[in-house]
């Protein structure tokens, strides 16, 4: 069973939830809790109109319902991250809307997705950035994030005194972008993962470790719709669907090498129609079957 965060000390419980990741967040927040506590980060800030996807904070215990949503419900999905905070509500919503926008070494003003789960995880696994880390935590007690693929919980104390923090724009550098790329292929692989749970299980591996076979599986996947050029998520997972209706020998069927050839200068068209093709002959078979 998936368990909600059990984060240990002092401070009240709060969850920021990516909006742009759950649907219709406002009205199941107001839905199911009770006079909550809550607001968009991105009101009354420069993001404002964009405040329909904005990320939301919300005050809420751990094992309540807008927790079991996330964290239960939608824990593949990667949408939230459950805060502990002696602060309070006000201080810590300032905190957040303050990391919004970074700052770029060139100087140049930067949306920064602090709060996306595989993201804060990179950075605040960065041992050798300690500052970064004081400033991202700021008057949060700790911070939990959940592995999206088993449930698993990794807990992110904060060392620095929280009622003294730093409120100057993060500096978005090098080891930052790489982190973030990192996050946002940790991010990719468990979507593909999910995906290929769900349309295609027959392509898991069985073995001893289901989560770390899955993975490699589909690894393994991403890697040969890699070395076909296709890079994006749509683009392998179209990959995915090809080989989960036609086989591992997919690409050796004559209709497939045609269409592959006839458009293999733009292999994401090609594989688009591809897949469409690998769809119809596997109905095909079905119904003839």
């Amino acid at each position: 069973m998936v368990a909600v965060p059990q984060i240990r000390g002092k401070g009240e419980t709060f969850i920021l939830v990516d909006g742009a990741k759950v649907d219709a967040l406002p009205q199941y927040i107001y839905r199911e809790e009770l006079s909550p506590e809550c607001d968009a980060l991105y009101r009354r800030t420069e993001l404002e109109s964009l405040v329909e996807i904005s990320p939301w904070l919300v005050k809420a215990e751990f094992d309540g319902p807008i927790s079991r949503k996330c964290f239960v419900d939608r824990m593949h999905d990667g949408v939230a991250i459950a805060v502990t905070s002696e602060a309070g509500f006000d201080a810590l919503l300032e905190h957040f809307r303050s990391l919004l926008i970074a700052q770029t070494t060139t100087g140049e003003d930067a949306i920064f997705r602090f709060y996306d789960p595989e993201i804060l995880r990179n950075l605040l696994s960065a041992g050798n950035l300690a500052d970064d880390v004081r400033r991202l935590l700021g008057p949060c007690s700790s911070v939990a994030i959940q592995d999206r693929g088993n449930g698993h919980w990794e807990y992110f104390p904060n060392d620095a005194h929280p009622t003294s923090y730093q409120t100057a724009l993060f500096v978005i550098r090098e080891e930052h972008l790489v982190a973030m790329e990192q996050g946002a292929e940790r991010t990719a692989l468990r979507n593909l993962e999910a995906h290929t749970a769900t349309y295609f299980p027959h392509l898991l591996s069985n073995g001893e470790d289901e989560q770390e076979a899955g993975g490699s599986a589909v690894a393994r996947l991403i890697k040969a719709a890699n070395g076909k050029g296709l890079w994006s998520t749509r683009d392998v997972a179209l990959f995915i669907n090809t080989i989960g209706w036609l086989g591992a020998d997919a690409f050796e069927d004559a209709e497939v090498c045609n269409l592959w050839r006839s458009s293999s200068v733009q292999p994401g068209k090609a594989i688009a129609q591809i897949a469409e093709y690998a769809e119809k002959k596997s109905m095909e078979g079905l119904n003839h079957g």
